[in-house]
This record gives structure tokens, C-alpha cells and sequence, in this order.
């Protein structure tokens, strides 16, 4: 099947759109690229990139998630435990004084918790996205960020791409661990990255 030429620059953009618009999106995107558009390796580890960040993203809410989720279900037995306590016949000022300086404290934490996490959420997809633009690295805060995305780049060039593959059984060249870039087998550093072998 004749694949599309379209602008890379221009599926990148709808790569970085699809950051924001959901699983859907993305997916579909991704085999929009991958099966209809003529595309280099720099896209290929683009989509691969992308793919990696919003799954790291989705686990980190979904994680926090289960955090809420269980302590919500923490002071929910808990004030039922003091309801049932009241209903015995103890002051009805123990439930009062509990959501006073117990569960409302812990709930406007959780809240305030909440939003700082959805923005580092987005700070962390618009570094991404500005890195990409600019040809840099994630630094700083943003290197365990970074050394992730490089590790599932070349995992998975290591392993799905055909073409490497090939490559890689013929003896002739290796891939370089820190970016996966395919360098000679007698090269003492790599080309794209400049990492030292």
C-alpha cells in the first residue's frame, strides 16, 4: 500500500495536540502515522515518546486516584463509625469536631494536592513538547523524565522496528543506549547524542 507523504513538522503538531485530547485521539493519531505516512525514525521515536509520557501521566493520576479513593474510604468508616457512636448515645459534638479539624483539614489537602498534581502534569507535557521543538534534553527536575522516555525509545527500537532489526543481525552496527541512534559497531560514541561508549 502506497503510504501518505505529509510534513513531519506537521504530524508532530497533531502528535502534541493529541497530548491533550485524550486516549482516543492519541490512538488514533498514532495509527493514522504509523500505518498510512511515510515516516523517518525521528517521528517513529516521537510517537514512541508520546505514547510513553501520556501512559506515564495516566498511571501517575490513576495511582493518585487509588491514594484519594482509599482515603476517602478511610474517614467515610470513620464517620460512620462516630455516627454509630452518637447513635448510642454519645454527643453529637464528636462528629461535629471530627469534620472540623480532621476531615476537612485532610480533605482541602487532598484538594490542594489534586490541582498541584494536574499541574505538574501539564508542565511536564509542555517541557516535553518545548524539548522536542528545541532539540534539547529534559533537565533538572526533568531527567528522570527524560531517562525514562530514552529508555522506552530504545526498547522499543531495539525490538519493533524492522528495519533495525535487520541491521542489527547483519554485525555491522549497534545502537547507542542512551538515544538508540544506530551507530557503527566500532564507534566510541554516538553521533546523535554524543554519549561515550
Amino acid at each position: 500500500m502506497k503510504k501518505f507523504k505529509i510534513n513531519e513538522n506537521l504530524l508532530a503538531l497533531l502528535m502534541f495536540g493529541s497530548m491533550f485530547a485524550g486516549w482516543q485521539f492519541l490512538i488514533l493519531v498514532t495509527a493514522f502515522i504509523w500505518a498510512f505516512c511515510e515516516t523517518g525514525k525521528s517521528l517513529k521515536d516521537l510517537t514512541i515518546k508520546v505514547l510513553a509520557l501520556f501512559g506515564a501521566c495516566a498511571v501517575t493520576l490513576l495511582a493518585w486516584d487509588v491514594i484519594v479513593q482509599g482515603v476517602d474510604a478511610l474517614f467515610g468508616g470513620l464517620r460512620n463509625f462516630f455516627e454509630m457512636l452518637v447513635s448510642w448515645g454519645a454527643d453529637n459534638d464528636l462528629i461535629n469536631n471530627t469534620d472540623k479539624y480532621l476531615f476537612t483539614p485532610i480533605n482541602l489537602l487532598i484538594e490542594i494536592l489534586d490541582s498541584i498534581l494536574a499541574f505538574i502534569i501539564v508542565i511536564v507535557k509542555f517541557k516535553f513538547i518545548y524539548s522536542v521543538i528545541t532539540n534539547r534534553e529534559m533537565r533538572g527536575a526533568f531527567f528522570p523524565v527524560q531517562s525514562f522516555l530514552d529508555k522506552i525509545t530504545v526498547f522499543a527500537n531495539n525490538n519493533f522496528y524492522e528495519d533495525d532489526k535487520a541491521s542489527k543481525t547483519s554485525g555491522k552496527s549497534k545502537f547507542c543506549p542512551k538515544c538508540g541512534e544506530k551507530v557503527e559497531e566500532n564507534a566510541s560514541f554516538c553521533t546523535s547524542c554524543g554519549n561515550k561508549f
